[in-house]
């Protein structure tokens, strides 16, 4: 898990940990960006779209990891409530 703030290069880093494990990467601006283009212009509408999107992603990295493969997560963490959708991810 990577901490920093903003453009502190923890986007820069996952990227590179995940050539170097050779692990698929999950980030969530970039499917943010890609399932619901121009919708988030407010904090209320990204609560809303990355709800929406987190229990796909839950599946997602779970069934990755049963395959055997390393999974990095570029996805924020600075809640509780995200810190435990982690450790549900893979408990």
């Amino acid at each position: 898990m990577f901490c920093g703030k903003m453009g502190a290069g923890k986007t820069t880093k996952s990227l590179e940990v995940s050539h170097e494990r050779n692990a698929v990467l999950l980030s969530e601006d970039e499917w943010l960006t890609s399932v619901y283009p121009d919708s988030i212009k407010t904090l209320e509408d990204y609560v809303k779209y990355a709800g929406r999107l987190k229990p796909q992603m839950k599946k997602l990295a779970q069934s990755i990891l049963a395959a055997g493969t390393n999974v990095v997560m570029n996805f924020p963490a600075n809640t509780i409530p995200q810190r435990e959708w982690f450790k549900s991810i893979f408990s």
